[in-house]
């Protein structure tokens, strides 16, 4: 492989380092900071953590699609009505984040054998071409936002709350 071409293939330390940044977001919370939520249609910080495991599992499926599949259109779902049926609330920490850390190991295998060519296949989602490439960056771009939500909960938490 040429030095141009292993540029063009991303390095998944930025992908797989999404589950340090979350373990330090959260590092020293309580379980009654953990669930707690800023209003009733606002997400708790576990609330978070399991939602990035959902996008993790779509995220899973949308870049094998586009890999592998000729004209792939890719999934989407209602993450709230995803957060709200799962009830993360009533789930340990340590089991949301050890299911995030499975998931996102087997997605960086994933990436580390696809070929050069595979960064530049697209799929369709909501009339909008999106290609691996752009599939991984927008993941960790997606964790970066949601460990900013982190942030302002964890900001808004009442000061009593231990």
């Amino acid at each position: 492989m040429s030095e141009t071409a292993s540029e063009a293939k991303p390095s998944t330390a930025a992908f797989t380092d999404t589950l340090r940044r979350i373990r330090e977001s959260i590092d020293g919370l309580s379980e009654a900071q953990l669930s707690w939520k800023p209003a009733p249609d606002k997400w708790s910080v576990k609330e978070v953590v399991a939602h990035l495991v959902d996008s993790s599992i779509v995220h899973s499926v949308r870049v094998r699609k586009i890999v592998t599949e000729p004209h792939p259109v890719l999934p989407v779902y209602d993450q709230d009505a995803w957060v709200a049926g799962a009830r993360s609330n009533e789930a340990a920490i340590a089991d949301i984040l050890q299911t995030y850390e499975v998931i996102l190991t087997h997605n960086a295998m994933f990436y580390g054998r696809i070929t050069d060519a595979d960064w530049e296949k697209a799929g369709d989602t909501n009339g909008k071409q999106v290609t691996v490439a752009e599939l991984f960056q927008g993941f960790i771009r997606h964790v970066g936002i949601h460990q900013a939500q982190i942030d302002r909960t964890k900001a808004a938490l009442p000061s009593g709350l231990v």
